[in-house]
């Protein structure tokens, strides 16, 4: 629903709320004002002519405080049927609206686009495919807030089963990308299986946001230079990954075994992660032994990436740099602690 239409069934409700709630108010001054009248010998108050009323046409059935005679009882049979009446049609054009809503918005697109529109520093991911499922599955379970873009009305229902944020479209129109916080985002992922696809919305979304970090799937493996030069930080192809892991599952078993275990998300498991050393960060120019980065934070630090070069296994007398990227191995506790040891400003 449109936000058109919206206003315009808004409109209709209070058009058609508007007569009900004045009679019912009418009703409840006038039974008030006639209860304190029928009650004026009895000494009733204001509350009890007020109480009076609302249970007539509330019908709750608690005790009369006012003793009626035969006017009395013609008065409330009055109220009765008057405010019975108003305030059940009341009812009934609220719940008319709420189906209403429901009806023209089953998946709650609305709700979920303001959510999205609260997201900073979340990853989108372009496609709803067999890539995109697994990747959604492993940003879900490390935690990952993110936002789907897909143009199916099935990977629709998927995303609401599945409780995930989606915004239906092509992702490679400029303005789907802002429905789904392009601009606010740290990553996208790619995941079309169309290099072609691909292509326009590495370019749509590098344009919107220069610094954001862009994943793309390749399905032809001649496409991958094509889309880094179209701005993809990484291009991939699934079929050589799923080939090389094939080939590295019969040389080396134990060592897939190990990095399925390290990459996979949890709390106790161990996780390996790349954390960038800032150039404001109070470690920069200080030795790993003079941080005791193992022992503040539990964390193992396997490799200092420095532009190309590795260190791997780095002495104790290593000093960081600025934009050094430090592979360390931990859990997700002490990973946090030892990001949050690197991040700290001078």
């Amino acid at each position: 629903m449109s936000s058109e239409q919206q206003r315009l069934v808004s409109i209709r409700l209070r058009d058609r709320l508007l007569p009900p709630v004045v009679v019912v108010a009418l009703i409840i001054m006038v039974g008030t004002s006639g209860y304190y009248w029928l009650g004026r010998e009895q000494g009733a108050t204001f509350l009890d002519a007020l109480y009076m009323t609302v249970i007539t046409i509330t019908t709750v059935g608690y005790g009369e405080v006012i003793r009626l005679n035969e006017v009395g009882r013609v008065f409330t049979i009055f109220v009765s049927i008057t405010g019975i009446g108003a305030m059940f049609y009341s009812m009934t054009v609220i719940m008319d609206y709420l189906v209403m809503i429901r009806l023209t918005d089953p998946l709650g697109t609305k709700k979920m686009q303001r959510e999205v529109d609260q997201l900073n520093d979340h990853i989108v991911i372009a496609g709803l495919g067999r890539v995109g499922r697994q990747a959604a599955l492993e940003l879900g379970d490390s935690g990952i807030r993110f936002v789907i873009i897909d143009p199916q009305v099935e990977a629709q229902a998927y995303a609401v089963q599945h409780g995930y944020w989606m915004i239906l479209g092509d992702a490679s129109d400029d303005s789907v990308l802002e429905l789904a916080g392009i601009r606010r985002a740290k990553g996208l992922i790619v995941t079309s299986g169309d290099d072609a696809s691909n292509l326009y919305i590495v370019l749509s979304a590098r344009v919107l946001n220069p610094g954001l970090f862009i994943v793309s799937r390749a399905v032809d493996e001649t496409s991958v230079p094509k889309l880094m030069r179209a701005g993809a930080n990484r291009a991939i192809s699934p079929y050589a990954i799923g080939g090389r892991r094939l080939a590295h599952l019969i040389l080396s078993p134990t060592v897939v075994d190990f990095f399925d275990t390290v990459i996979s998300g949890g709390d106790e498991r161990l996780n390996l992660e790349g954390i960038q050393v800032y150039e404001n960060s109070l470690v920069v120019g200080k030795s790993l032994a003079g941080l005791s980065l193992r022992e503040n934070t539990g964390a193992n630090i396997l490799a200092i990436l420095r532009g190309r070069e590795v260190v791997p296994n780095p002495e104790a007398e290593e000093v960081l740099s600025a934009g050094d990227q430090i592979l360390a191995l931990g859990t997700a506790q002490q990973l946090e602690s030892l990001e949050a040891l690197l991040a700290r400003p001078e």
